[in-house]
């Protein structure tokens, strides 16, 4: 049956491919959710040969959205890494992981690099993985990475639709991989950033620390939201004009 009968359906997962939008829906299913898939003409025509290109939709039924959000988030924070998704003939999703690192990548790569990777540079991961995953694929380290991603960063990408499985983590985890542009988004990384990450294009764009702002807990979480803004709308037409 085609989602289009069923006009109570809301978005509530944005794959980058159909094989990645098919793991989701059968992963929804196996908790009892029924999903399907809206997907647009590159995740047709893409999806299942260059690895996640194209975005597809997954729905559910709108009752189903806090349960689906809610599952969707636990399976973000890896309580269900190692569950096997419908039955013995669908592979787990380490499988399906190593199945996306045999198909050969077409896509540019960029490496957003900032002190922590606890914020600025998760939101600009997530941010272009979401919305340009057909040209480019994003990843993010720190100088000095934090124990853990902030919970008002995770937040400020959630409440944009984006499901992000980031951690923080350390630029020597990339070291010998090749990056076509590295985008420093604060001075100290700028600073620090090792010479072997100088093979590919280097730019800075620096963006203010949240963190370091100074009011309620309202008023903080206003200021990620306001520096998620602001990485989307710097990053995004920049990527997009190289």
């Amino acid at each position: 049956m085609s989602p289009t009968d069923y006009p109570k359906l809301v978005k509530v997962y944005k794959a980058h491919g159909k094989l990645d939008a098919e793991i989701i829906k059968a992963f929804l299913e196996a908790q009892g959710i029924e999903a399907y898939l809206d997907q647009n003409a590159l995740g047709q025509i893409y999806g299942l040969t260059v690895g996640d290109l194209g975005e597809v939709g997954v729905l559910v039924d709108q009752q189903d959205e806090s349960k689906a959000l809610l599952i969707l988030r636990a399976m973000e924070e890896g309580e269900f890494a190692n569950e096997i998704l419908v039955d013995e003939n669908l592979a787990t999703i380490e499988q399906i992981d190593q199945t996306f690192q045999e198909v050969p990548e077409t896509r540019k790569r960029v490496l957003f690099l900032c002190t922590g990777n606890s914020c600025r540079s998760q939101m600009a991961e997530a941010i272009v993985n979401s919305e340009l995953g057909d040209e480019w694929i994003a990843f993010s380290a720190g100088t000095e990475p934090a124990k853990s991603v902030h919970p008002m960063a995770k937040e400020a990408i959630r409440e944009a639709g984006i499901i992000h499985n980031g951690y923080a983590k350390s630029l020597e985890v990339f070291k010998g991989q090749d990056f076509d542009l590295v985008i420093t988004l604060c001075d100290h990384a700028r600073q620090s950033c090792p010479l072997w990450l100088s093979k590919g294009h280097a730019v800075h764009i620096g963006f203010e620390d949240p963190v370091q702002f100074q009011g309620s807990e309202e008023e903080k979480y206003l200021e990620f939201l306001k520096t998620f803004d602001n990485i989307h709308d710097t990053i995004l037409p920049y990527l997009r004009n190289l």
